[in-house]
């Protein structure tokens, strides 16, 4: 799955960013599932949003 951040803008763009992979880290430890940030952790044809 995927999620976004925004609108913002500069800076306050970059705070939301850290806090959400903050907030994803911590879930997906919590859940006792794998975190990757990759663009494309596996090969095929990503069309995304």
């Amino acid at each position: 799955w995927e999620f976004q951040v925004g609108p913002s803008v500069g800076i306050e763009a970059a705070d939301h960013i850290w806090c959400a992979r903050y907030l994803l880290e911590r879930i997906t430890e919590q859940a006792g599932v794998v975190l990757t940030l990759d663009p494309k952790p596996i090969e095929g044809d990503w069309n995304g949003a």
